[in-house]
């Protein structure tokens, strides 16, 4: 019994010693020289263990490092496209829904077109759809948008495309209708793509900013009722015959993904 004692005492004492001697760094020279000694293997060991599946991980050279951050630029641009495609679908599909609920409800026929380009004449402002004479297009069609939102008449007609004139266009004429107490009538021109103005409009009758503007309907092809903008600003004169309306269109007219063609009037 003494003997495990002296035994226990004794280890406990070299025990002692050592982490004493470690904490006061005397121990250092011996540490460092079996530290060398293990360094090499413990590093092959290191390497060993993070190649797994066949999958060497173990690449930190600048090259490796400059492909891994191209692939993820790639891999980051994919996925931006593909969200960007994913909204641009839902912005459609909204569009196209509109439209077609209001050409069921109108009574009207009509055809759908995609816009794929614009005119780049600084003095027109014009756009291109998919849709043309052997579709049913034909020229002074109605071009609406949305629940029936004015934006052109068909200018000119190709086999399978369409030039649309757009209601801001220098030479874009609409008969129109203010929707005030006196329905004021008149004509909605063009600005050469910066501008839509409704002139004629007697000076006698009170308009308001804020008034809606519709088709009046007093033209060939052109129905009552599609929307074209609101009054913005009113330019008025004294002893003139006339006033004058600065409207604001109800889209953006740089903006126009989807179109419906009115063919068929009632």
């Amino acid at each position: 019994m003494q003997s495990k004692t002296k035994t226990f005492l004794g280890i406990s004492t070299v025990v002692g010693l050592t982490i004493a001697c470690h904490y006061l760094g005397w121990l250092s020279p011996i540490e460092n020289f079996f530290r060398t000694l293990v360094t090499p293997l413990s590093k092959s060991m290191y390497n060993i263990s993070i190649r797994l599946g066949n999958e060497d991980v173990n690449s930190f050279s600048l090259t490796d490092l400059r492909l891994a951050y191209q692939k993820l630029k790639e891999e980051n641009l994919a996925l931006d496209v593909k969200l960007v495609n994913e909204q641009l679908l839902q912005s459609e599909n909204i569009e196209l829904k509109e439209q077609l609920n209001f050409v069921k409800n109108s009574g009207y026929q009509s055809l759908g077109a995609q816009v794929i380009g614009k005119n780049i004449d600084s003095l027109d402002n014009n756009i291109i759809i998919n849709c043309g004479l052997l579709d049913g297009c034909r020229v002074n069609n109605p071009v609406i948008v949305g629940n029936g939102v004015l934006v052109g008449k068909i200018a000119r007609v190709e086999d399978h495309i369409s030039i649309v004139r757009l209601i801001n266009d220098n030479q874009s004429k609409v008969a129109a209708t203010i929707i005030n107490k006196e329905q004021s009538l008149g004509l909605v021109e063009g600005g050469y793509g910066i501008s839509v103005m409704m002139n004629y409009i007697p000076q006698n009758e009170i308009i308001n900013v804020g008034d809606k503007v519709i088709t009046s309907g007093l033209e060939i092809n052109m129905p009552r009722g599609f929307l074209i903008g609101t009054v913005e600003a009113i330019e008025k004169e004294a002893y003139q015959p006339f006033q004058n309306a600065i409207l604001k269109p109800l889209v953006n007219l740089d903006k126009i993904l989807l179109v419906s063609v009115i063919t068929t009037i009632k």
